[in-house]
Parts: structure tokens; sequence; C-alpha cells
């Protein structure tokens, strides 16, 4: 039996050529000529799924094929992103790293956490003035102290509370694998805070 999408293709390309003797053969179902044509087809139709599929799989939020060209492309694993777990998580950490590439506003700092579905606010150390973390109580005495500190507020967990004092880092694999990214993307003169709120 002839393949339907085959026979297709076969009859696309009979159509592209010429009428006369030569090639009369090409619209005769049982003819060499048209067998050639059908041989021609089915690598056409062959190539034409590995397309389909190149198209389904290129992109890196929807590709599970090229995770690890993608991962390479990257340079995952680093020392933030472990280049294991799920597919989600490795396709996860693919849009990190690329979203990371034009990280340079705080609105950019806060999109990179969103991609992990944790919701952040960031202040400047201006915009903070002092503050505490337990301990110790950080003060800004001169704008000089404060203009070039990014604070990073973490959501504490629904009914939780830190019961220990700075500088010991508490949250999720999440916010260990942000922490890591905010310290490698911050400006070189700025220096990063983290305390959950």
């Amino acid at each position: 039996m002839i393949n339907p999408s085959v026979e297709s293709h076969a009859l696309s390309l009979a159509a592209y050529m010429p009428d006369g003797d030569l090639f009369e053969a090409k619209n005769i179902s049982d003819s060499n000529f048209r067998q050639l044509l059908r041989g021609f087809a089915g690598e056409l139709f062959t190539a034409q799924g590995y397309l389909i599929t190149l198209e389904d799989e290129y992109f890196p939020d929807a590709t599970n094929l090229f995770l690890d060209e993608w991962e390479q492309a990257l340079g995952i694993p680093d020392e933030c992103l472990s280049g294991s777990g799920t597919n989600d998580e490795r396709r996860r950490d693919i849009l990190v790293k690329l979203a990371a590439l034009g990280v340079q506003t705080k609105e950019d700092f806060i999109s990179l956490a969103e991609i992990f579905g944790v919701t952040i606010t960031i202040l400047t150390g201006d915009e903070a003035g002092s503050f505490t973390m337990s301990f110790p109580l950080i003060f800004f005495n001169t704008p000089s102290d404060s203009r070039y500190t990014i604070i990073v507020n973490f959501p504490l967990p629904t009914g939780g509370f830190f019961i220990y004092n700075f500088p010991i880092n508490f949250g999720d694999a999440t916010q260990s694998i942000l922490r890591c990214l905010f310290r490698r993307l911050k400006p070189a003169n700025c220096q990063v805070i983290f305390r959950s709120a």
C-alpha cells in the first residue's frame, strides 16, 4: 500500500515537471518514472518530518531533544545551575541562563526570580535607609555607603519565620540558586544583601 503523504509528495514533484513525451510517465501510477518520484517523495517526506521536529524542539522552553545542546552552549552546569533534574527544571535553567544575559535593572532581577515562581522585592541601600536583620543592625551612614547596596527581599513561606540570626542562609533550593545568580549578576561595585520579608 502506498503512503498517502508520500503519494501527495510524488504528485507535487510530478506537477513541477514539464509535459511532453519525455515526462509522460510521471502520472502513470505503475511506471518506473513514477516509482522514482515516489522514492524521492519518501525522502522529502522524511526530511519534512525532521523539519517539523526541529521546529517543535528548537526553542528552549519546549525542547526535550536539544537540552544537552542548549546547556552546552550556555555553559551549564556552572556554580549556580546543576544541569540535572527533570526536563522541566533543565528547561527552566536554560531560560534563566538566557535571561541572565541581559540583567541590568531591578526589574530584570525581579523577572529572573519570577521564572522560578518567586516574587521578590528589591531596594537599593538609598531606599532602605537602615534596617534590622536580627544581627547585626545595618546602618548606612553616608550616601556612598548605601548607593552600591542591593537588598533582595524574599517572601517568607506562609506561617514561616526565622529563629536564627544573620548570616545563616535560609530558604529552599530555589532561593539558593537565586542567591548564587544574583551574586554573579550584580554589578561588580555593588554588594547584595538577602533578607526575608
